[in-house]
């Protein structure tokens, strides 16, 4: 005589809509805004034009960006359920059922303002929403002329690839780079790796991967550390070999 509802239905169906109903989109309140425009001239006319408008075209390129997972991750929090538990045997009805849902904030939320989102989203009084652990995003790092942190990166990326065009840029994994807030309000989160088609669903996954000569070029970092024994930056203009 099972309920027309059970605790597995019901969970299943908050968990549902926490999927069907995104995060709003959040593109321009962070840095992701500054990545675009920094990269607006190495794009055709027509894209440079919408990157050097984005006061005007903000909202076209966010439903652009938001289409593929991997950028989706740029313009709103994401929601991943990662974990569904409820049933200790095949002909007995389970009395609960629990759920674990990821959540990486957009530096523009905080996490107060993420758990109102969820409960409103699942707006079942049957449903208890509770917080395991978490923190709210961290201030975003300067990135202008006289950040001294973001412009010695820079470069000393220019110099080693000076193919590359260096611009700011979200972080959609740094778990760790809290334990660095009470040294530094600037934290930058870089790695010098090569991403190909494919790798990007590799993270945390099978065949996590980079290629030998990437991995030779990691020596990047033996250079920001010599890069970094300076007092202050050289004038905005001056050689990059300054450094």
């Amino acid at each position: 005589m099972p309920p027309r509802e059970s605790s597995i239905g019901i969970l299943a169906s908050a968990v549902r809509r926490l999927e069907e109903n995104r995060m709003p989109r959040l593109f321009g309140y962070g840095p992701e805004r500054g990545t675009f425009e920094h990269l607006a001239h190495k794009f055709g006319l027509s894209l440079r034009f919408i990157m050097s408008n984005l006061w005007l075209f903000s909202p076209l390129l966010s439903r652009v960006l938001e289409r593929k997972p991997d950028t989706n991750a740029f313009v709103r929090n994401t929601t991943a359920v990662t974990m569904f538990n409820s049933g200790v045997k095949i002909n007995v009805i389970p009395s609960y059922a629990e759920a674990f849902v990821n959540f990486r904030i957009h530096s523009a939320q905080t996490l107060q303002e993420v758990m109102d989102l969820v409960k409103s989203t699942i707006s079942d009084e049957r449903v208890k929403v509770e917080m395991v652990n978490g923190f709210d995003p961290l201030p975003i790092s300067s990135y202008d002329e006289q950040a001294f942190g973001f412009q010695v990166i820079k470069k000393t990326v220019q110099v080693m690839f000076p193919q590359l065009t260096v611009a700011p840029g979200v972080c959609v994994g740094n778990t760790d780079s809290r334990h660095y807030k009470d040294i530094t309000r600037d934290i930058y989160r870089f790695a010098p790796t090569w991403f190909k088609p494919g790798d990007p669903q590799r993270f945390h996954g099978v065949n996590e991967r980079i290629s030998i000569k990437n991995y030779e070029e990691i020596v990047l970092y033996f250079q920001l550390i010599q890069n970094n024994d300076i007092r202050k930056l050289p004038p905005p203009h001056s050689s990059q070999h300054e450094l």
